[in-house]
C-alpha cells in the first residue's frame, strides 16, 4: 500500500470516500434530478451549513456522473467580484473540456450559448478620460436569461436535461441570483424544467427569501455535525476498504477530538493515517498526532479571528459562550453582560464584520465557526485578561 494512498480528504471542498451522515440529502436530490430528467419540475434544493460541514462535497457528489444519466451540470462558484456571464462562460468551457465525446451539434449549442452571453463591461481609468464601455444592465440580464433558455431547449432536443449547481450562493450578486431563480421558476411550468441546486452559508436562506419570496417553497437542508455513529463510519469504512483496522479506542478518541465536525474528522483521520504503520490504527497513533493537528486547526480557523478582538469584543464573545453552544438571542447576550442590546449593538456589528459571529435569523447570534466554544474554553484565561484591559 502506497504511503500516498490516504483515504481521507482534508482539503476544503474535496469529497471524502465515505460521505457519512448525508444520506437523506443525497436521496432527496437524486429524486429531484430524476424528476427533472423525466420533464417534471422539482423544487430547487439548497444545502445550508457552516463552513466545513461538507456542502460542496455533497453538491459535487450529486453532479458527479450526471453526464452518464443524460444530465448536463453547469457548476459555478458564485463570487461577489464576478458577474454571472463570466462564471457561466467558464463553466461551459470546463464542461466541454471534461466531456470531449459530446456530439458536435450539442457542442455547437454550447458555442452558441457562449456567443450569446453579453461581454464584460470595461471602464477606463479616470486619468484617461473616464470613458465607460458598458451595456444597459437590464438588457444584459435579459440576454443571459435568453441564452440560458436557448441552451436548455438545445439540451432537451438532444435528449438531455440541464442542472445549474451554484456553490457559495450567498456570494451571488442579487441581479445574477434573480436571473437564476427566474430561469428555474419559468421553466418549472414547462416540460423542460431546469433544476437549480445550491449550497451556501446559513444566511443564504434569508438572502434568497429577500430576493424572491417564492423561494420560501424551495427545499433547504441544513447540514449539522455528524453523530458518533456517522463519525465512526466516516473514519472506519475507508480504512476497512484498504484492509486497515481501526482500534475501538482510537475511534472513540477521534470522535472526542473532532466532535463530529466533518472537516476536523478528515483532518484528524488524515494525520492519523500518515502516522500509523501496518494494518492497524491504534489509540497511540491518535494521541501522537492530536496536539499538532489541534495546533494547526486553531491557527487556521480560530487564532486569526480572536487575536484582533478588542476588550469589548472579548467580553461579548465570553458572554455568548457562557450561554452555551448554538444560537442565542441578542437580548440574552446583553443580559449576560448586564446591559441592553442597543448599548452593545456596535460591538455585535464589529464581531459580525470580523466573521466571529453571524445572525442565523432575526434577533439571534451564533459563532461562525463550529466548535468555537471549545476553543474559547482552551483560551478562556487569555480572553478574560484581554477583556479586562483598560480603555476597551
Amino acid at each position: 500500500m502506497s504511503e500516498f494512498d490516504n483515504p481521507y480528504r482534508a482539503a476544503p471542498g474535496s469529497e471524502p470516500p465515505a460521505l457519512a451522515g448525508r444520506d437523506a440529502e443525497l436521496e432527496a436530490i437524486k429524486y429531484a434530478i430524476g424528476m427533472t430528467k423525466t420533464g417534471a419540475a422539482a423544487q430547487s434544493v439548497v444545502l445550508i451549513g457552516l463552513r466545513g460541514m461538507g456542502k460542496t462535497a455533497v453538491l459535487r457528489r450529486c453532479i458527479a456522473g450526471l453526464h452518464d444519466e443524460g444530465g448536463i451540470a453547469l457548476y459555478v462558484q458564485a463570487s461577489a467580484d464576478l458577474r454571472l456571464a463570466t462564471i457561466l462562460r467558464r463553466a461551459i468551457e470546463r464542461f466541454k473540456n471534461d466531456n470531449a465525446s459530446i456530439p458536435d451539434t450539442l457542442r455547437s449549442a454550447f458555442d452558441g450559448f457562449i456567443k450569446a452571453l453579453p461581454q464584460a463591461a470595461y471602464e477606463l481609468p479616470s486619468g484617461l478620460g473616464g470613458v465607460k464601455l458598458s451595456r444597459h444592465e437590464q438588457r444584459e440580464e435579459e440576454e443571459i436569461v435568453d441564452a440560458l433558455e436557448a441552451l436548455n431547449t438545445a439540451v432537451r432536443k438532444h435528449g438531455r436535461f440541464l442542472l445549474l449547481a451554484v456553490d457559495e450562493i450567498q456570494e451571488c450578486p442579487p441581479a445574477d441570483l434573480q436571473m437564476l431563480i427566474a430561469l428555474a421558476h419559468q421553466t418549472a411550468s414547462t416540460s423542460e424544467p431546469v433544476f437549480l441546486l445550491g449550497a451556501g452559508l446559513p444566511e443564504s436562506i434569508a438572502y434568497l427569501h429577500k430576493i424572491r419570496t417564492f423561494t420560501e417553497r424551495w427545499r433547504y437542508f441544513r447540514l449539522e455535525l455528524l453523530t458518533k455513529t456517522e463519525t465512526i463510519r466516516a473514519i472506519d469504512e475507508p480504512a476497512i476498504e484498504r484492509n486497515v483496522i481501526c482500534e475501538h479506542a482510537a475511534l472513540e478518541r477521534l470522535v472526542s477530538e473532532t466532535r463530529g465536525y466533518p472537516l476536523f474528522v478528515q483532518e484528524y483521520a488524515c494525520a492519523t493515517w500518515i502516522h500509523h504503520r501496518g494494518n492497524r490504527i491504534d489509540l497511540e497513533d491518535v494521541i501522537a498526532v492530536a496536539p499538532a493537528v489541534r495546533k494547526t486547526i486553531n491557527g487556521s480557523f480560530y487564532d486569526g479571528r480572536f487575536r484582533g478582538l478588542t476588550p469589548r469584543e472579548c467580553r461579548y464573545v465570553l458572554a455568548l459562550d457562557a450561554l452555551g453552544e448554538g444560537a442565542h438571542s441578542v437580548a440574552e447576550i446583553a443580559a449576560e453582560l448586564g446591559t441592553t442590546s442597543d448599548a452593545v449593538s456596535s460591538t455585535r456589528n464589529q464581531l459580525i464584520k470580523k466573521d466571529v459571529v453571524y445572525a442565523p435569523s432575526g434577533g439571534l447570534l451564533e459563532f461562525r465557526m463550529p466548535l468555537t466554544n471549545r476553543y474559547i474554553a482552551e483560551h478562556r484565561l487569555d480572553l478574560k485578561k484581554r477583556a479586562q484591559a483598560v480603555g476597551g
